[in-house]
């Protein structure tokens, strides 16, 4: 099981503002991930500001359980064989769900296909998501930290260059795909 702390800022930009930004960074690639969205038939995780998918990715799989921290996210994640309930049979996630009380039986409640492009930086990833949900689609600029500094300061001077600024706009995908059913 990988347990870190995620750390990130993003924002959904227009079409054009996206390509204009991304059109800088010349040496990335655009790779399809298909993200899978569980809670309970009464979102006792969402309930509880958490979030559970799987995320497929080049014939992998990778579950994801966010759970709040002071700053930003702590993230548990292990990867398992195929997208479906199954996978959270595993005596590490049961446990974590464990932790959360969440007995009822996991259901798939969406679905959102990204299409990531990530420029590695010094103390962040610049991520490019092209976001498909439920017949939307959607531009979104994540800036994640991978070293502790100013953030928001650094994502704003990547901003500035196309004349943005960072400003929270945006809730997470999983409840942009769920709010949009």
């Amino acid at each position: 099981m990988i347990n870190n702390l995620e750390v990130e800022n993003k924002i959904l930009v227009t079409k054009e503002d996206f390509e204009k930004l991304s059109a800088l960074y010349q040496d990335k690639t655009f790779i399809k991930q298909i993200n899978y969205y569980y809670d309970t038939e009464d979102l006792d995780l969402r309930n509880q500001k958490c979030a559970l998918r799987i995320r497929e990715k080049n014939n992998t799989f990778l579950i994801t359980l966010k759970t709040p921290a002071p700053k930003g996210h702590h993230e548990y994640e292990c990867y398992v064989n195929e997208n479906s309930s199954k996978a959270f049979e595993s005596s590490e996630i049961k446990g974590l769900l464990d932790q959360l009380n969440i007995e009822k039986p996991l259901m798939e409640l969406g679905k959102c296909v990204t299409y990531r492009a990530v420029v590695e930086l010094e103390k962040a990833e610049l991520c490019f998501d092209i976001n498909e949900y439920n017949g939307i689609t959607d531009y979104e600029i994540e800036y994640e930290q991978t070293a502790e500094h100013d953030g928001i300061s650094e994502f704003n001077k990547i901003l500035s260059q196309v004349n943005l600024r960072y400003e929270k706009n945006c809730a997470s995908k999983i409840k942009r795909t769920l709010h949009s059913r």
